[in-house]
C-alpha cells in the first residue's frame, strides 16, 4: 500500500502518490493529485490560514474567502474540497432547495444532517451544480462524503446498487468539471470503484478491519490519505495502531477544527 502523510499546524509530511506528472490546476484534461514529499493540512471546520505551510489543503470551500483561495492558487499551492454527497446539511446554501420527499433520516450526532436519496434525479441535479460551484471556487480535487447510503439507516430502501450508480455518476461528474475525485467508503464499495477514483481517504479505520479497504488503492499505485480521530493524549497509541497497518496518519479532533498530531512527528 503506498502511503500519505498529513501536516496541521505546520508540520509537514510526505506523501507518495500515483504518478510523477507535473501538478495542473482545475480545468486541466489531468486534474491535480498531490505529489510526492507534498506538506498538507486538513481542516473542515472554519477558514484556513493561507500563511501556514502547506502544498495542499483539504478544506470546505462554502467557509473560505475567495481572495484566500486565490492566494492559494497564486501561490502555486493547491486544495482538495469537502463535499457532503450522500446527505444534506442545514446550513448549506441551498439546503431548502433539497425536495422534502428525498430528504430521509438524520444522521448519528447530527442534527443539522440528513440523508438523501441519491436515486433522485433533482438531488443529483443539485449535487453537479455544486460540483459545478467547487470547480468555480478553484476546487482541484472533491472527496465526496457520505456515499455507503445502502448501509445507513437512511429512511429509504437504497441498495448496494443505488450506492454504485450514484457514486460513478458523481466521479464522473467531478472528473468533467476538471477536479480528481476521492474516495470514502466500506470495501463493498471501494473493492468496485478505486478504477474511477484517483485516491482514496481513509478515515478513523485503525480500531477497526476497515483500513484494509483501501489495499486495491495501493494495488493500483493510487494515493491513501489516512486520518484518524483523537486528540494529544490519545495520539500515541492511535499512531502505533496506524503504523502497524503501514500508514504515516494524521491524528485530528473529530470536530475536524485543525487540532492535529502528525504521527512521524511523535513517533
Amino acid at each position: 500500500m503506498l502511503l500519505a502523510s498529513a501536516s496541521c499546524s505546520g508540520t509537514e509530511g510526505t506523501l507518495v502518490v500515483r504518478h510523477d506528472a507535473a501538478a495542473t490546476p482545475s480545468g486541466a484534461e489531468n486534474p491535480y493529485v498531490p505529489q510526492e514529499n507534498a506538506r498538507w493540512l486538513a481542516q473542515l471546520d472554519g477558514a484556513v490560514g493561507v500563511t501556514r505551510d502547506a502544498e495542499f489543503f483539504y478544506l470546505d470551500a462554502d467557509q473560505q474567502a475567495a481572495a484566500d483561495l486565490q492566494t492559494l492558487h497564486s501561490e502555486g499551492r493547491h486544495y482538495i474540497c469537502y463535499l457532503s454527497a450522500g446527505s444534506v446539511e442545514s446550513f448549506r446554501s441551498d439546503a431548502k432547495d433539497f425536495p422534502e420527499a428525498a430528504v430521509g433520516n438524520q444522521l448519528p450526532g447530527f442534527s443539522n444532517e440528513r440523508w438523501l436519496d441519491v436515486r433522485d434525479s433533482t438531488v443529483r441535479e443539485l449535487m453537479a451544480r455544486r460540483v459545478d460551484a467547487l470547480a468555480a471556487r478553484g476546487c482541484d480535487g472533491v472527496s465526496p462524503s457520505s456515499l455507503a447510503v445502502h448501509v445507513a439507516d437512511t429512511g429509504f430502501d437504497l441498495t448496494l446498487a443505488d450506492a454504485l450508480s450514484y457514486a460513478r455518476w458523481l466521479a464522473a461528474r467531478i472528473h468533467a468539471a476538471g477536479m480528481s475525485a476521492g474516495l470514502s467508503g466500506p470495501s463493498d464499495m471501494t473493492g468496485e470503484l478505486w478504477p474511477v477514483f484517483d485516491f482514496g481517504l481513509a478515515i478513523d479505520c485503525a480500531a477497526s478491519t476497515r483500513c484494509g479497504e483501501y489495499a486495491v488503492f495501493g494495488q493500483a499505485k493510487k494515493t491513501v490519505l489516512h486520518i484518524e480521530l483523537g486528540d494529544d493524549n490519545s495520539a500515541p497509541e492511535l499512531c502505533k495502531s496506524a503504523q502497524a497497518l503501514g500508514f504515516d496518519a494524521l491524528i485530528s479532533d473529530p470536530g475536524f477544527t485543525g487540532q492535529c498530531t502528525l504521527c512521524r512527528d511523535i513517533l
